[in-house]
């Protein structure tokens, strides 16, 4: 993959592929499946049995569409030796923006305001939740960045944050934004309490109420209440 993903790209642009964790993952972890996609593999098998980050983003993966199971790939995945795409390192010529091959890179502006009734770590746990959000871009290697809020100390019921966050997304078509919100834990590791994902490209501008799920996809009454601006590219950086 590393010495020709050009062909590989190609070659997933005309037959179908699969994915597989490997056998010897025997605790069901799950590989990280924003790579294949990246190269256009149609089908990523992922162990579901695992409740983690990695099914967060398949969730919000395939929450387009209608969340029906099948997602679009961009053009440049499907006319791929046109396009010459290379996820691990594309190297932009204004000239393909023009002609839209790529389509244009944008910059995502995030402002993190509050959130409402967030559940405890866990149903046993005494303690007030101490959260705090952390907003992650998943794309190719220069589209993916992660920032977090300060922590709000003994406030599950209605934290407020005002934070904003600048992202920089050179290719917003195959780009997903993960929502984490953690109960901040000086102890032992930060617990993760909710999460809410969706694919940029479906995102829509102005005050929005995420209705988030549980670590184990479910769907919970907690809500995270953001502001979502989307403006032109500010600055040409090369991946």
């Amino acid at each position: 993959v590393r010495d020709e993903p050009a062909c590989v790209v190609q070659q997933t642009a005309k037959t179908l592929c699969r994915l597989y964790p490997s056998g010897i993952r025997q605790d069901s972890s799950n590989p990280d499946p924003i790579l294949p996609w990246n190269f256009g593999v149609q089908m990523v098998a992922l162990n579901f049995q695992k409740y983690d980050k990695i099914m967060a983003l398949c969730h919000g993966k395939f929450s387009d569409n209608g969340g029906c199971g099948y997602v679009l790939k961009p053009n440049y995945l499907i006319d791929a030796s046109r396009a010459k795409f290379n996820p691990f390192d594309h190297q932009k010529n204004p000239s393909d923006f023009s002609e839209n091959v790529f389509g244009q890179p944008k910059t995502l502006i995030i402002t993190i305001i509050s959130a409402q009734f967030l559940s405890r770590s866990s149903s046993k746990a005494n303690d007030v939740p101490d959260p705090y959000v952390e907003v992650s871009t998943h794309g190719i290697p220069c589209d993916q960045q992660a920032q977090r809020t300060c922590v709000v100390h003994n406030n599950g019921l209605n934290p407020i944050w005002k934070e904003t966050f600048r992202f920089h997304i050179d290719f917003p078509q195959i780009c997903l934004v993960l929502f984490t919100v953690y109960d901040h834990d000086v102890l032992s590791k930060n617990d993760r309490l909710a999460y809410f994902c969706l694919p940029m490209k479906t995102m829509q501008t102005g005050f929005r109420h995420m209705r988030l799920r549980s670590k184990d996809n479910g769907l919970t009454d907690s809500t995270l209440f953001v502001h979502v601006e989307i403006e032109g590219y500010e600055e040409e950086d090369d991946c």
